[in-house]
């Protein structure tokens, strides 16, 4: 059986491994890059030397300028590019300095938490028993449990008063004449029409029975909302009833511990929480800095290219093959030693970018190694997985199936499939006396913030299950009219 965090911390640990190789795999390319460059301008070199052997001194001066001009100003661009990608460097190495101390604060502030809540587990049972016989505390449960009991029955009643409004409010909703009117006011002291309208408006409202139809709509429209106002207090004052509750237990944890250990573990997980987000941060500015060293070490960046096409246009212009021609056609021992040196660095730039080649494959799947085990990382901690109640019954998760996600045999979304089949929650010790349905507990132990794992409101049909009964015994019944007599619209004119 695993845990969460030891199963989070292997990932983890596998993500800042293949982040090293990847590294080590940019500054290789990054290498190989480098000496491609190299090559060619020594590749442009011999091109002078053959340039000069063979054409008299005006012709050749002519084309060594042009080479020497290419070659400088492919060197001025690979000397920026150097310095960016030096700066580059030197913000991801800053980055992932602060990400490695940030990871070694987390990991001893997880230690000093899992201690914390290892020992406030050992003495669930103690206050479990302390509490049983305290009667203050007897009390308190009493009035929490009733608190709840009609916060849940005043979310019941606001929601079927909803259902009825929605239901019997649609043939008013539905009829013109009902709506124009009500939303003038008519028949209140807001309707300030006279004259002609007020008339109008009269003949309207007596062929549409107005006057009956209003003072049912405004009922049935004014109910839900006291009700739904009543819902909120009644579910505030059950929250107030269950930190009074969690009070408790917590003060009876503390007596047990010699010290707040419930305060001790919510300060250290508000703490890992920060360090998260932070992480979270880094590992996006990491990412970003790091495709763009990528784009360096592979010459994918704008100046190397620019460089890359001075160089190549002058030596592959006619003049060039020309000389080449030329050197094979006539040979001699120095020109035999030169194209022999061309030879020799032509086959030797194709190798290495050959090699190249390779190596950016290969960072690519890198990539995409790293975008999945940094898609499950992120997953695990959305859903608390790293919390000190997640276990995990399949130890592969830290062993072979983690191998296979770091290889990308597997991807995050099938891995992270078999995490959720495993995934369970442990229950901390005890008869549950002192902290009832996690009221009070940790949240990192399966606590919610009150008792009966409610932290908002009850309005919105989160009350029990099936309770229909209607608000002071009273209420909607359903198929019926409202206030008596049916609405009728539309069949009189």
């Amino acid at each position: 059986m695993l845990t969460g965090r030891e199963t989070l911390g292997s990932i983890e640990q596998s993500l800042s491994d293949l982040r090293r190789e990847e590294a080590e795999l940019t500054k290789r390319i990054e290498r190989s890059t480098r000496a491609l460059a190299d090559l060619q301008e020594r590749q442009s070199e011999a091109y002078r030397d053959l340039a000069r052997f063979r054409l008299d001194t005006d012709a050749a001066g002519a084309l060594n300028t042009r080479l020497d001009s290419a070659a400088r100003e492919a060197r001025r661009l690979l000397d920026k590019r150097t310095s960016d990608y030096k700066v580059l460097t030197e913000q991801l190495r800053q980055c992932e300095a602060e990400r490695g101390q940030l990871q070694k604060k987390r990991a001893e502030l997880d230690s000093a938490r899992d201690a914390a809540e290892n020992q406030m587990d050992e003495l669930m049972e103690a206050v479990d028993s302390r509490l049983e016989k305290d009667s203050a505390y007897q009390d308190q449960l009493k009035a929490a449990e009733a608190a709840q009991a009609t916060a849940e029955a005043a979310s019941v009643k606001a929601e079927t008063s909803r259902r009825d409004r929605d239901e019997k409010g649609k043939a008013y909703d539905d009829d013109p004449l009902f709506v124009y009117l009500w939303q003038r006011g008519f028949g209140t002291p807001d309707y300030h029409h006279r004259g002609l309208v007020r008339s109008l408006d009269a003949w309207v409202a007596g062929l549409i029975r107005y006057h009956d139809a209003r003072a049912n709509y405004a009922m049935l429209t004014g109910i839900p909302e006291r009700m739904t106002k009543h819902a909120e207090r009644c579910a505030e004052t059950a929250r107030q009833e269950q930190e009074k509750l969690a009070e408790f237990s917590r003060n009876a944890m503390t007596d047990a511990a010699g010290t707040d250990l419930v305060g001790s573990i919510e300060a250290m997980s508000e703490e890992i929480d920060g360090i998260d987000t932070r992480l979270d941060e880094l590992d996006r500015q990491i990412e970003t800095l790091s495709s763009a060293l990528a784009d360096f070490s592979s010459g994918e960046d704008s100046d190397f290219k620019k460089a890359e096409d001075h160089l190549s246009v002058s030596l592959q212009s006619d003049d060039l093959n020309e000389l080449w021609r030329a050197a094979m056609d006539t040979p001699s021992p120095e020109d035999e030693k030169i194209v022999q040196r061309i030879e020799d660095l032509k086959e030797r730039i194709e190798q290495v970018a050959r090699e190249s080649r390779q190596d950016r494959e290969l960072q690519r799947d890198f990539g995409r190694r790293r975008a999945e085990l940094s898609d499950v990382i992120k997953r695990f901690r959305s859903k608390g997985y790293g919390s000190w109640e997640s276990t995990f019954s399949d130890d592969r998760l830290t062993t072979v199936l983690l191998g296979e996600l770091v290889k990308g045999a597997i991807t995050g979304a099938e891995y992270w499939s078999r995490a959720e089949r495993a995934h369970k929650r442990r229950k901390p010790r005890g008869r549950k006396v002192a902290f009832p349905n996690g009221s009070g507990l940790p949240k990192s132990m399966g606590g919610f913030g009150g008792y009966g794992g409610s932290s908002g409101g009850f309005a919105g049909g989160n009350g029990r299950p099936g309770g229909n009964d209607s608000f002071g015994g009273g209420g909607f019944s359903r198929g019926g009219s409202f206030g008596g007599g049916g609405f009728k619209t539309g069949d009189r004119f």
